[in-house]
C-alpha cells in the first residue's frame, strides 16, 4: 500500500474460504441496514434479536378490532425527507440517507417490497384542508397554534420583561441556535471543520448555561445586551422544548434545530409518514432479507448475554457471542452492536478490552425518557365535533401544545381522505421530565392508577380543546401508554448527552475494541440522535469501519451504493469552472492524509481517527 498503514487483521477476501459470518446483534433499523450493507457486499451475516420480531423503536402499534388506520406510531412517526429536484432525485440534506433507503431498489421490487410507495405526506402542521391549527394552552389560557395568534400567555407574570415578549420565544431561539447550526452546515457545504470545531468549544453548556453566562442577543432583536435572566429561560424553555431539556447539552438543541430544518434559509424538507405505520419500514427490510437467505438471516428470541474472545491470547482470535439457553457460544468473525448503549452495559463485555474511555462513557452518555398515549375513541372527535362554543374543531394532522401534564398532542396525518379515517389520537407525547413523571403512572399494575391517570389525560384534553371531559370519556373505546424509559429492550427513547459529552466521551465510542473485532452502532453514535437516520448513519460507519480493517478491496463499491457520510469524510472542496463559477467534484487532501486511489480512503476522517487512536491494528 506504498507505506500507507494497512490492517494486521488481513484483507478477508484473500483468505480461504471457511471465513466466519458478522455478527449483528439488534434487528431495529440500525441492525437491519447493517445487514442490508453487508448482503449488497456479499458478506455472511447473523442477525440476533432478543425479541419475537423486528424493528425496535420503529413499532406501530394496531388497536384490536380497529379499522386499517386505527394505529399510532410508539416510536419514530415522522420523516422529515429532503426534497427532490426537477429531474426526481433527493437533494442533500440531513435526512438523505434515510430518503435513499426508501428508494432502494430491493426494497422495491413489487409484491410485499413496495417501500417507496408507501410513503404518505406527513402534516407537521396542520392541514390546511382543515379550518382547525390545533391549540397552545399554557397558564390556563387557550389560543391557536398559529403564528398570526398574538397571545401572551401570562409570561410578564412568569416575570418576563416585555420587550422579551414582544420579541417573541421563537425569534430567541433561532437567535441562539442559528449561528451555530450555520456554522455547520457550512461545513458541509466547504470541506472545513470550523462549524464543528466552534460547537465543540461551547460544547460544555447546557442550553441553560450558555443563555446564563455567553449568549447576547443580536442587535437586531433590540434587547438588552445581556445575558439572559433565569425567569426569561424558563419561559423560553416551556413554549420551545420541554420540562429540564435546557439542563442538556447545547449542542443537542443545536442539532435538533437542524434535523427539524429551522436553520435560516435552509431547504425546506419534504414531512412524510408511512401508510400503516413506521414499523412497515423494518417489516419491509426484514422481508427482503429472509426472503434472500432462507429466513436463517435474522433469529428471534436470541438475547445476548455475554461477547468475549474465543482466545484472549490471540490477537486474530474470534468471537464468541453467548446466547441465553444455548449451551454453545456463537462464533463471528466480527460483532455489530446495535443495542441502546444502556442495554449494551448489561451484556457482559468484560473480556472484550474496551478502554477505559469506553466503559466510562456506556456508564455516562445519557438517554432521554419518553412516553405515548395512544388512545382510540369512537370518531375522529377533533375533526368532526364542535367545541363548547359551538365552533367546529376540523383539526387534519399537525400537534397542539400545552404545560398540562400531558405536553404534547399528536393528530394522525394517515388515512385523512379516506372513508375510514383514524380514530386514534397521540393524547400525551412527552420528553425529559415530563415523561419520567407521566411514566411512573404507566403500566403500575395497580387499577387506581390507571384511573388516575385516564382522567388525568382525559381532563387535560378537555381544557386544550375546550371540550367536555364527559364528551371525551362517551367517545373512548381503549388506549395504549408505554414508557420507553421503562422498556427493558430500550432503556431510554434516545440518545439524548449533557454538557460535554460529544467533546468527550462520543469519539472513543466511534472505535473498535477487541483487537478490532467488535464494533459499535445505534443512534446514539451519531449526530442525528431520536432520529432514524441517526441509526443508519451509525451503521455506515460500522460497516465502513468493518470494511477498513477486513476488505477494503470492498470499500469502492461500497461507496458507491451506499454514499459516504460527510461526518466521516472531508467533503469535496469546490472547484471553479473555466468561467471562474463554482462547481462540486474538487478533492481537496488534508495536510498528511494518506491518498490511496481505488480504496476510497482519500480524505477518509475515519480512517485518519481509527490509525490516530488505534495505532496497534494497523502495520506501519
Amino acid at each position: 500500500m506504498g507505506g500507507i498503514p494497512s490492517s494486521k487483521l488481513g484483507d478477508a477476501d484473500k483468505q480461504k474460504d471457511g471465513v466466519l459470518p458478522v455478527g449483528i446483534i439488534g434487528a431495529g433499523i440500525g441492525g437491519l441496514y447493517t445487514a442490508l450493507m453487508l448482503d449488497f457486499l456479499g458478506i455472511s451475516y447473523e442477525v440476533l434479536e432478543a425479541k419475537s420480531h423486528s424493528g425496535g423503536r420503529l413499532f406501530t402499534h394496531h388497536f384490536k378490532n380497529g379499522k386499517f388506520y386505527d394505529y399510532y406510531d410508539v416510536g419514530a412517526m415522522r420523516f422529515p425527507l429532503p426534497k427532490k429536484d426537477g429531474q426526481g432525485k433527493y437533494e442533500d440534506g440531513v435526512m438523505k440517507r434515510l430518503a435513499k433507503l426508501f428508494e432502494y431498489p430491493k426494497l422495491n421490487t413489487g409484491g410485499e417490497l413496495q417501500l417507496e410507495s408507501k410513503l404518505r405526506p406527513y402534516f407537521f402542521k396542520a392541514s390546511s384542508t382543515g379550518t382547525g391549527k390545533g391549540f397552545l394552552y399554557f397558564n390556563g389560557v387557550r389560543a391557536l397554534n398559529d403564528p398570526s395568534a398574538q397571545c401572551t400567555f401570562h409570561a410578564e407574570e412568569m416575570g418576563v420583561p416585555d420587550v422579551y415578549i414582544k420579541v417573541g420565544v421563537e425569534r430567541i431561539v433561532d437567535d441562539v441556535v442559528q449561528p451555530f447550526a450555520k456554522g455547520l452546515l457550512d461545513d458541509l457545504k466547504t470541506g472545513s471543520t470550523s462549524g464543528w470545531d466552534c460547537m465543540m468549544q461551547f460544547d460544555k453548556h447546557s442550553m441553560r448555561s450558555y443563555l446564563t453566562m455567553c449568549y447576547i442577543p443580536s442587535k437586531e432583536l433590540d434587547l438588552p445586551e445581556e445575558h439572559l435572566s433565569t425567569s426569561v429561560i424558563n419561559w423560553l424553555e416551556t413554549f420551545d422544548k420541554s420540562s429540564g431539556w435546557y439542563d442538556r447539552a447545547l449542542t443537542e438543541t443545536v442539532l435538533e434545530a437542524l434535523a427539524f430544518a429551522k436553520v435560516g434559509d435552509e431547504t425546506p424538507v419534504d414531512w412524510k409518514c408511512l401508510d400503516g405505520g413506521s414499523q412497515v419500514l423494518t417489516t419491509t427490510m426484514e422481508t427482503y432479507l429472509q426472503g434472500v437467505n432462507g429466513k436463517k438471516a435474522i433469529q428471534f428470541e436470541k438475547l445476548v448475554t455475554a461477547i468475549a474472545p474465543a482466545d484472549a491470547s490471540d490477537t486474530k482470535s474470534p468471537l464468541n457471542v453467548t446466547v441465553d439457553g444455548e449451551q454453545q457460544p456463537r462464533s463471528y468473525e466480527h460483532v455489530i452492536s446495535t443495542l441502546p448503549i444502556p442495554c449494551l452495559r448489561t451484556i457482559d463485555i468484560s473480556q472484550c478490552n474496551l478502554s477505559v474511555l469506553q466503559t466510562n462513557s456506556l456508564r455516562e452518555l445519557e438517554y432521554g425518557p419518553s412516553i405515548k398515549i395512544g388512545i382510540q375513541f369512537k370518531s375522529p372527535w377533533w375533526t368532526t365535533a364542535k367545541d363548547e362554543n359551538d365552533n367546529p374543531l376540523d383539526i387534519i394532522g399537525g400537534q397542539s401544545f400545552t404545560d398540562l401534564p400531558i405536553r404534547t398532542v399528536v393528530y394522525p396525518s394517515y388515512g385523512t381522505n379516506t372513508a375510514t379515517p383514524s380514530t386514534v389520537l397521540i393524547a400525551s407525547y412527552c420528553w425529559t421530565n415530563d415523561a419520567e413523571r407521566l411514566g411512573a403512572l404507566i403500566r403500575t399494575g395497580e387499577k387506581r392508577f390507571d384511573c388516575l391517570l385516564k382522567d388525568m389525560v382525559l381532563r387535560d384534553l378537555a381544557a386544550v380543546h375546550n371540550v367536555s371531559k364527559e364528551f371525551l370519556e362517551g367517545e373512548f373505546v381503549d388506549w395504549h401508554l408505554w414508557d420507553w424509559n421503562h422498556d427493558p429492550y430500550t432503556m431510554g427513547a434516545f440518545a439524548f448527552f449533557g454538557p460535554g459529552q460529544y467533546e468527550t466521551l462520543y469519539n472513543c465510542m466511534n472505535l473498535p475494541a477487541t483487537n478490532g473485532r467488535l464494533h459499535f452502532a445505534g443512534e446514539a453514535l451519531s449526530v442525528r440522535h431520536a432520529w432514524v437516520v441517526g441509526a443508519l448513519d451509525s451503521a455506515w460507519k460500522a460497516v465502513h469501519e468493518y470494511l477498513i480493517l477486513t476488505h477494503p478491496s470492498k470499500l469502492e463499491a461500497f461507496f458507491k451504493e451506499f454514499g459516504k457520510s460527510w461526518d466521516w469524510f472531508t467533503p469535496p472542496a469546490p472547484q471553479e469552472d473555466h468561467d471562474g463559477k463554482q462547481e462540486e467534484g474538487g478533492e481537496e487532501k488534508l495536510p498528511g492524509a494518506p491518498a490511496i486511489p481505488g480504496t476510497g480512503l482519500e480524505n477518509n476522517l475515519l480512517f485518519q481517527h481509527m490509525v490516530s487512536f488505534r495505532p496497534e491494528l494497523f502495520n506501519f
